[in-house]
């Protein structure tokens, strides 16, 4: 009996698809644990529930027989990732997102803030 494939790691942001080289991968599938864009996955239960590959969801449907990727993680693996990235997405919206002259940062502390002195009318007036 062959050995399973070695597990894939999470996207670090240069992960691609398994089917489209060129593109980002964003999510993993649900019953086979391969990453995939956006373009390869259905949501067949709904869009708050685990998302399958198109070749995994032909094959869980009914439709063929052989279809459906080997498993290349466990269940737990799977889980575990999904837990992960929600707990991400979770503290990634709870950072504030603060405009820059370069753009939008989420980390406050990388952003220097100049704010001008603020002084009352009078002050600014009056010398010294």
């Amino acid at each position: 009996m062959s050995s399973p494939l070695p597990a894939p790691a999470a996207p670090q942001g240069n992960e691609t698809c398994v089917l489209h080289p060129f593109e980002v991968a964003d999510r993993l599938c649900h019953q086979c644990g391969r990453w995939h864009c956006d373009g390869c996955l259905v949501a067949p239960w709904g869009p708050r529930k685990p998302v399958l590959c198109v070749e995994c969801a032909i094959g869980r449907g009914g439709v063929r027989r052989s279809a459906g990727a080997a498993p290349v993680r466990t269940p737990r693996e799977i889980r575990q990732l999904e837990k992960d990235a929600r707990r991400q997405s979770r503290e990634d919206s709870r950072r504030p997102v603060v405009v820059t002259p370069k753009g939008l940062a989420r980390d406050i502390d990388a952003v220097v803030q100049d704010r001008p002195e603020r002084r009352s009318l009078l002050k600014r007036l009056r010398p010294g």
